[in-house]
């Protein structure tokens, strides 16, 4: 274990300390203490973008199962005064237990078949010189408008918009290569952070909000260029921190009229407004924020970023009032993938609140911008229960840890090993979504992007040297 990690993890002790102390979670808090000191311990490699962008995705896992309690020892709130359905909530503690302890498996699942090839990884001491930064920026741009060009008509696609929608996350590994490339070498830095900025406002008028995916990268691509976390450094990363926390206050705070006005009123996630207006809508929003609307956004940031209520509920109806499957779910949601509609044309749809409401019996119903989803910890304990889900995390850690250590075996360099890697963001920071899409993103992106690896090396490298 190095000086940086050491450090931080005497930080986030101390933090935790002190919340146990002053809040009303003595134990729930020292608890929470474990699963973020064993992913500091696995993934906080300074200049490794691999655990890097493991530590980030399952450091958002556990502030989606730990806010609430954070934010409890705040304001001196119990954990059960702060949800909305009021369910079952003697099981909060449990659900967040089990949220904690599954969360150690499932990261030690993914560290184990990465240990031996990453642990020691230093991407400063790996970086191809034949690379030019120059020509990475440029076609990091070109690739971008391309792509964005292309999932303007991904519905019009058919059967290649699977392979449209994989290729567009390298999209992101192109962008953390571009940061450290254009920093590393200290060439075109002020072009690079004018076109982060310019997309990052773009990604404000799409109905999805692309620009937090932009600032995760940023985040995960300065800490790989990071030498130590020293004072200057913890200073730099806590004005990060301060500046993204204001920004998802500001977004949540504008969000629901922003999004109303970009579907025209209507329970749909199409935009039917231009660029422009969207800009000029959002700069109107932002001019009228006002003190009592950020407070009443912090409480619905954390209501967006917390998500063990629905554990807790169905914790109280499995097994009383229903069985655990058996592992019908787990099967299900591998099977889903493997039936084309062509051949299976009784295949069902994904529903991510029908399956909701049948373990949780909440009645609740999409209105066309939002589902609702138990979460894939809660899927693998519907199957299994509270000692066999942890086995089930942990091979499914293991798997996907296995096809990261696969793809950068099979890439013909670093420098596309980490293109292809860094989207396993997107694959890993799911605590909110249902073992069926956890599967889905996982399958949809790592087949693609294995049978088109070579092809894109193949065209696409010359223009980078």
């Amino acid at each position: 274990m190095d000086l940086s990690q050491k450090r931080l993890m005497r930080i986030i002790s101390l933090a935790a300390l002190l919340g146990a102390v002053i809040g009303p979670h003595f134990l729930a808090t020292l608890l929470s203490l474990a699963p973020v000191l064993v992913i500091i311990a696995l993934f906080f490699k300074l200049r490794n973008p691999v655990f890097l962008t493991i530590f980030l995705a399952l450091f958002f896992q556990w502030l989606q199962i730990n806010i609430k309690i954070i934010y409890g020892n705040v304001i001196n709130l119990p954990l059960e005064l702060q949800f909305s359905f009021y369910q079952n909530t003697q099981f909060l503690y449990k659900a967040n237990m089990l949220s904690n302890v599954g969360l150690i498996f499932f990261a030690i699942g993914l560290y184990l078949p990465l240990r031996k090839r990453l642990q020691n990884f230093d991407i400063l001491e790996q970086l191809d010189i034949n690379y030019k930064p120059e020509k990475i920026l440029k076609n990091y741009i070109i690739f971008s408008i391309a792509i964005s060009v292309l999932l303007l008509f991904r519905n019009s696609l058919g059967g290649i918009n699977t392979i449209v929608v994989a290729f567009s996350k390298l999209k992101w590994g192109f962008l953390l290569v571009t940061i450290i490339y254009c920093n590393v070498y200290d060439q075109k830095k002020k072009l690079l952070y004018l076109v982060i900025g310019f997309e990052i406002l773009l990604g404000f008028t799409g109905f999805f909000s692309g620009f937090k995916d932009i600032i995760i990268i940023l985040v995960i691509a300065l800490l790989s260029i990071q030498v130590e976390l020293n004072s200057k450094a913890i200073n730099k990363f806590s004005v990060i921190f301060i500046f993204i926390l204001s920004f998802g206050l500001v977004w949540t705070t504008i969000k629901m009229d922003f999004r109303e006005y970009l579907t025209g009123g209507k329970d749909s996630q199409r935009v039917v407004v231009s660029k422009i207006d969207a800009v000029n809508k959002m700069v109107g929003l932002l001019s009228d924020l006002s003190l009592e609307n950020m407070g009443l956004a912090t409480d619905a940031l954390l209501d967006r970023v917390s998500y063990i209520e629905f554990f807790s509920i169905v914790l109280g109806n499995v097994p009383n009032y229903m069985p655990h499957e058996n592992g019908a779910v787990i099967k299900e949601s591998t099977l889903f993938y493997f039936k084309p509609r062509i051949f299976f044309p009784d295949k069902g749809v994904i529903d991510d609140s029908d399956h909701t409401n049948k373990y949780t019996k909440l009645n609740l119903v999409g209105d066309g911008q939002a589902s609702h989803s138990v979460g894939f910890m809660t899927d693998a304990y519907i199957d299994y229960g509270p000692y066999g889900m942890m086995i089930l995390l942990l091979m499914l850690g293991c798997v996907l840890g296995w096809s990261m250590n696969f793809l950068i075996i099979k890439s013909p360099n670093i420098f596309w090993a980490m293109i292809f890697i860094i989207p396993f963001y997107f694959l890993l920071g799911v605590y909110s979504f249902n073992m069926i899409k956890v599967v889905g993103n996982f399958v949809t992106y790592i087949i693609p992007v294995f049978f088109v690896r070579k092809i894109v090396f193949k065209v696409f490298n010359k223009h980078f040297i």
